[in-house]
């Protein structure tokens, strides 16, 4: 049974040095919602509207209210996260409800440019960085970094999406059995 909102906001509201509670449960908000895009995306479902966007993650969690979150409407909710650079609005096939995307370049082109200047501080003599560690790195030079804030389930999925928009070049070793990275001259 899922942790209801009220009680994890209550619950996070100790001092540990990290964002406060309610910036943080935006940003566990936002995560959940690009994750369930992403998902409603990958299962071809295009355009993606904000009703079939709220009613999946209703199906994720039943308890989920907006209100929880301040926010009166779902679709305020969409347009904060549209602010951030989480998320983009277009005109849908009904009025009201928008057709809901991830930015062009936005955050995560802000994000591979991240993944790309670290592999490019990382390469060795080899000039390759194994992909082991890497999110590590990523997170010693933007702590608050995660691929779940741009949709990814996995890091590795957001590292082949790098790839596939060229921001650097990924190869399997067998002998090393494991991905390595590098950035092209």
């Amino acid at each position: 049974m899922p942790i209801t909102r009220r009680f994890r906001a209550r619950k996070a509201g100790k001092d540990d040095g990290a964002a406060p509670a309610g910036e943080r449960d935006l940003q566990e908000l936002q995560r959940m919602l690009t994750q369930t895009l992403a998902g409603l995306k990958q299962s071809g479902a295009e355009p993606v509207l904000a009703s079939s966007l709220k009613r999946a993650v209703l199906r994720k969690d039943p308890t989920f209210a907006e209100s929880d979150y301040g926010f009166r409407a779902f679709g305020e909710l969409l347009r904060q996260a549209e602010r951030n650079g989480v998320l983009t609005l277009s005109e849908g096939q009904a009025r009201g409800d928008p057709a809901v995307d991830f930015p062009e370049a936005g955050q995560a082109g802000h994000a591979f440019d991240l993944l790309r200047q670290t592999v490019l501080e990382l390469q060795g003599e080899d000039g390759e960085v194994p992909l082991s560690g890497l999110k590590d790195q990523l997170r010693k030079r933007a702590p608050n970094w995660s691929e779940k804030d741009l949709g990814y389930s996995g890091f590795l999925q957001f590292v082949k999406a790098a790839a596939a928009n060229g921001a650097v070049v990924m190869e399997w070793d067998d002998s090393e059995g494991d991905y390595f990275l590098y950035v092209p001259d």
